[in-house]
């Protein structure tokens, strides 16, 4: 028998559902909205001005535009909050992969991107650091259009502190980038010697830059993993520009994926420690693998696994009326299927024993329907959404990315009252 609820339950309950008619940027949302109102009046290219929107940052969650360029163009995407706030951006090609991001270059906590895009279509995906819900202005134009920020003042670089008499300085011990003295990832380095990563370890005090360069066009991915620190790292060119930053990717530590090819020359990356530690933060340069990136995002559950990808998936069957898997969950994404017979209210739990998990729905052609960490129950997570019969696909994971222990799934499904 079908679990009953009134209406006026359903309503308290679930969550409006909004849907499109395909995914948006490889699936990053379910809403998004066109900047000029069609693909094609939103094409930033040929725009004699720049795009601007208003909006809201939902709590835990992100506010996306949409635009389209008709031919190869350099461009800048803004946001800052309306009246304050601390926002962060991030754009992503039609198929889901980061090609932008930034966090404060806009200056007084505002975000500011500049990069050199192909033809395609691009989603900007508005974020915030603040616990409740943030107004945020975003403008998306050319770089010779006006600018909606005022850019941050670039660092100045830094004279290495003189060694202590005794000094026991840690492996790739430098200055920050401009100072000849800069910590070294390598010179000439091409796709085959990158393939293999490259490493520099140092404290941000230490070796606050990490210099590099290439021998031919090549994407990179950059990571900063500390065990105490908090690293954040800024990618820049050899003329001191700022290409790409990060702080948060994976918990604390940070990554840069150039998924173009950046030309050959010289670059630096620079380190800050948002703890003001001085921990050892690991910096390591490797050539971008498509393939171990939509890996990596599998894992972190931004995106469902297709028919082609080499990911487990336990199928739990049809949800009649209420349905118990026990597991053993990682910070590494576990995928469960599950069919509903008919639409009505889902209700998902995860149980965690001394963890904290964290869990998210998708529908059947890989939409972000719902995600919950903490619900109304300490470190449990809670998830109702009202929602349409078919195949989902749940991934259950834990916050902190060390751990593992053991989870208890529970699925509930609920009907209207007749």
């Amino acid at each position: 028998m079908h679990r009953l609820l009134t209406a006026t339950a359903l309503t308290l309950l679930a969550l409006p559902a909004a849907a499109q008619d395909a995914p948006i940027c490889g699936g990053i949302s379910l809403v998004g909205e066109w900047l000029g109102g069609t693909p094609e009046g939103s094409d930033i290219a040929t725009a004699a001005a720049p795009f601007d929107a208003e909006g809201s940052v939902p709590i835990a969650g992100h506010l996306v535009r949409m635009f389209s360029l008709s031919q190869p163009a350099d461009i800048r995407v803004e946001t800052r909050a309306l009246p304050a706030g601390d926002p962060y951006l991030a754009v992503y090609d039609a198929s889901g992969q980061e090609v932008a991001a930034d966090d404060d270059s806009g200056g007084d906590f505002a975000a500011r991107a500049e990069a050199s895009l192909q033809p395609g279509s691009y989603c900007v995906a508005a974020r915030s650091y603040e616990s409740g819900v943030t107004d945020v202005a975003i403008r998306v134009g050319l770089q010779s259009h006006a600018a909606l920020t005022d850019a941050a003042a670039p660092v100045a670089p830094t004279t290495p502190a003189a060694p202590a008499e005794t000094p026991e300085a840690p492996s790739g011990a430098g200055a920050s980038c401009g100072s000849p003295d800069v910590a070294r990832l390598g010179d000439g380095l091409t796709a085959a010697t990158l393939a293999g990563g490259v490493t520099v370890v140092g404290s941000a005090t230490d070796a606050p830059g990490r210099a590099f360069s290439l021998a031919e066009p090549t994407p990179i991915s950059i990571t900063a993993t500390s065990t105490g620190g908090d690293p954040l790292i800024r990618l820049r060119d050899g003329s001191g520009t700022q290409l790409a930053e990060n702080d948060d990717a994976e918990g604390l530590d940070s990554r840069i994926d150039m998924t173009q090819p950046l030309p050959a020359g010289a670059y630096c990356i620079e380190v800050e420690d948002l703890n003001g530690l001085t921990e050892d933060i690991v910096v390591t340069l490797t050539a971008f693998d498509p393939a171990a990136d939509r890996l990596a995002r599998l894992g972190r559950a931004e995106l469902a696994p297709g028919p082609d990808d080499s990911v487990e998936v336990i199928d739990l069957g049809t949800v009649q009326t209420s349905l118990i898997h026990d597991m053993t969950a990682s910070g590494t994404a576990s995928w469960l299927r599950l069919t509903l017979p008919e639409g009505g209210l889902l209700v998902t739990e995860a149980i965690g024993t001394d963890v904290d998990p964290i869990i998210t729905l998708f529908d059947r052609v890989g939409r972000q329907v719902g995600e919950n960490d903490d619900g109304p129950n300490g470190l449990d997570s809670f998830l109702a959404m009202r929602i349409l019969p078919g195949d989902y696909l749940l991934a259950v994971r834990l916050v902190d990315q060390s751990a593992r222990g053991p989870v208890r799934v529970l699925l509930e499904r609920y009907v209207p009252a007749e």
